[in-house]
């Protein structure tokens, strides 16, 4: 059963598939993991020398999953709101709160920020800086919003102080007079049938009294005022707008200067503190759930990008980084014939161009690929509709080239359409249709074309540390090729995808490849023996996987202990519905499982996607993406562990024949936004 004896002779397709079955092997019987339809077509091939020198592919330790309900794409919404109503006639003065520590000095950077700062109309010597408040403002419980018309309450403060003042005085002195009163009383007592007559003691005693009367009447009119004040408080407190809720302000219905009576709406501010989940479950499911149940939530937190431009005039067709590590460049490739060479310059370092430098093509390019950091150059390579392939010298950024450092004679009969670069920079491999050639990059010489396989077009090309190449087409199969100097043998044939995604990635170790097994799930395949060992999924209608699934490059020191490794991070481009427009990022660990969704890429206007790369440096991590509008944008996607939260089952509602409606509630720890996505984990 050697691949290549398929390729001289004309076997008919019925025995062809019956040999490829025989090769089949059944999953472990303790393994909760399971075999593709993959057939070790010539387990040892003699292909002659290596192409390069391979190494061994980790075997990391499988772990076993425990049986989980799963319940993607949830949408994550708002769990009530709060209507601000006025709590008194008046009229609106101002929409404004003070600023918090620091916030006034960040405004005034700006003059946008300037534009903000006012002050409240009672602060005449501006002491106190406020920030206007508008509609999308963040506010917490109990915040000041907005102030009505006080003035008449700050005057009856002021009044009530005043006599409170005064009263105070008058019961001091009442105080005084008492005590030399009674002073005066006990020296008369003692001189009664001596020196002083009764009438002496009545005065003294009437006295006393009068002074006891003044400090009751001071204590009296203290603690009215006090009631006065305390009263004028209440009433200043009704005068401002209080937020009830940590939240967002949604609408603001009145504007400074209008009047409005108790009741009357003046804003709606959307609480952020709680929040409620609802997703689709199949209803086969719905047996082992139940209202009360603890479910574990994993958030996609959604982001835009940092950067991007529309140099395109059609969709971009391939992207690709260079290893610079003063910057990486990004090279995008289109139907409209141009490959843009664009600095992003994430540092923001002087002098750096801001305009995409062209390489020119006269036909539409259709693939790219740069150079690893183990090459010694930072060449580029590009693969156009005429067949052609043309190497770039990118070395020196400061003087990008304008016509190929080399364009091969030979060329492919079709449109190139993928291109890999071995991990040592030296070899390259290009796809066009069925055919697939190796070169050696130094000298752009064609090696040799590996036996057309395929029966149909490849979509994907990738190098291994293995020393094998491993290519996707749109035959729904994927194939490792074991890779001599002079020719290559395929060894394992793992077939029967989904077809849904054209470019399927392989991780830097070669431990791992992407596998489409249907439109919604991705499976992690161990090449060497075709086994899956992890899955990411989407599941329902509108969470379709499409155009690419890619894994990030790894940057581990030697020598870390596999229980240190990090998971892996994948980028897949979601289809129509709610994810066009949408790269999902995950993580999945390395010995096998199922991966976790930790953020959500939208492009702007969710225009769909259709090629990404990350960048290869380890200190400008970055992902880069192109769509069918001619744009390129750029994202710092999430690096940290998946975020978690408990939350509860509240309800369960049938949607129709094929699913129920799950309901869960929670705190809003996490901040997660209203119309957001999330993943909800039911342990049975």
């Amino acid at each position: 059963m050697r691949s290549h004896w398929f390729g001289f002779y004309s076997v008919p397709v019925a025995l062809t598939a019956f040999l490829f079955g025989c090769g089949k092997s059944p999953p472990p019987a303790d393994s909760n993991t399971t075999i593709v339809s993959a057939t070790p077509d010539t387990p040892n091939p003699d292909v002659g020398n290596p192409l390069f020198a391979a190494t061994k592919a980790p075997n990391y330790a499988g772990v076993a999953q425990s049986e989980q309900i799963i319940i993607p794409n949830c949408t994550v919404q708002y769990e009530e709101r709060q209507i601000v109503s006025a709590e008194v006639d008046g009229t609106i003065e101002i929409f404004a709160t003070y600023c918090k520590p620091g916030e006034y000095e960040e405004l005034m950077k700006t003059p946008e920020g300037k534009a903000l700062i006012v002050y409240h109309p009672r602060d005449e010597k501006r002491t106190r800086p406020m920030r206007k408040v508008m509609a999308g403002d963040d506010v917490e419980a109990g915040q000041v919003l907005a102030y009505l018309d006080d003035q008449l309450i700050h005057v009856r403060m002021q009044g009530a102080e005043l006599i409170k003042d005064a009263a105070g005085e008058a019961k001091v002195a009442a105080t005084d007079g008492a005590k030399a009163a009674k002073a005066r009383l006990d020296l008369t007592k003692k001189g009664v049938g001596v020196a002083a007559s009764q009438s002496e003691m009545l005065d003294a005693t009437i006295t006393h009294t009068r002074f006891l009367e003044n400090l009751a009447q001071a204590v009296q009119t203290i603690a009215k005022t006090e009631a006065d004040y305390n009263e004028a408080l209440v009433m200043l407190r009704k005068h401002q707008v209080r937020s009830g809720v940590k939240g967002i302000i949604r609408t603001i219905s009145k504007r400074p200067g209008e009047y409005v009576k108790a009741g009357e709406k003046i804003m709606e501010i959307q609480s952020t503190e709680r929040v409620r989940l609802e997703g689709n479950l199949d209803v086969e499911y719905a047996g082992l759930i139940k209202r009360g149940d603890r479910v574990v939530v994993e958030p996609a937190l959604p982001s835009a990008p940092l950067k991007g431009h529309r140099g395109h005039r059609s969709e971009v067709t391939g992207i690709a980084v260079t290893a610079h590590t003063d910057g990486p460049l990004v090279v995008s490739v289109g139907a409209d014939g141009a490959a843009l060479v664009w600095d992003p310059n994430l540092d923001k370092k002087a002098n750096r161009p801001r305009i995409p430098h062209a390489l020119p093509h006269p036909v539409a390019v259709r693939s790219v690929a740069a150079t690893p950091p183990a090459a010694r150059g930072m060449l580029v390579i590009t693969g156009a509709d005429d067949g052609r392939i043309r190497v770039w010298d990118l070395t020196n950024r400061d003087k990008l080239p304008t016509s190929p450092k080399s364009e091969p004679a030979e060329t492919h009969t079709s449109g190139v359409q993928a291109i890999a670069i071995s991990p040592d920079g030296r070899f390259f491999a290009t796809a066009a249709g069925r055919d697939v050639f190796i070169w050696e990059l130094a000298t752009a010489k064609k090696l040799y074309a590996l036996h057309a396989m395929h029966r149909d077009s490849v979509t994907a090309v990738s190098f291994t540390p293995q020393n094998t190449l491993i290519t996707a087409s749109k035959d729904r199969s994927i194939k490792v090729w074991k890779l001599g100097a002079d020719r290559a043998a395929v060894i394992r044939t793992i077939d029967h995808r989904a077809g849904v995604v054209d470019v399927l990635g392989v991780t830097r170790d070669g431990a791992r490849v992407l596998f489409d097994q249907d439109k919604g799930r991705m499976d992690l395949v161990d090449p060497a023996n075709g086994q899956t060992i992890g899955q990411i999924q989407n599941i329902g209608q509108s969470g379709a996987f499409s155009t690419f699934a890619l894994f990030a490059p790894d940057h581990i020191p030697p020598g870390t202990p596999e229980e240190k490794l990090p998971p892996y991070f994948i980028a897949t481009a979601g289809g129509e519905g709610d994810l066009k427009g949408t790269v999902q990022v995950w993580q999945a660990p390395r010995p096998g499982g199922r991966g976790s969704e930790i953020g959500r890429l939208i492009t702007p206007g969710r225009v769909p996607v259709t090629t990404a790369a990350f960048s290869p440096v380890p200190d400008e991590r970055f992902l880069v993406v192109g769509t069918t509008a001619g744009s390129v944008h750029l994202w710092k996607p999430p690096s940290e562990a998946p975020k978690k939260q408990i939350g509860r089952i509240v309800n369960i509602d049938a949607t129709d024949a094929r699913y129920v409606t799950v309901r869960i509630e929670m705190k809003n720890e996490l901040g997660l936004l209203d119309r957001s996505s999330a993943t909800v984990i039911v342990n049975p």
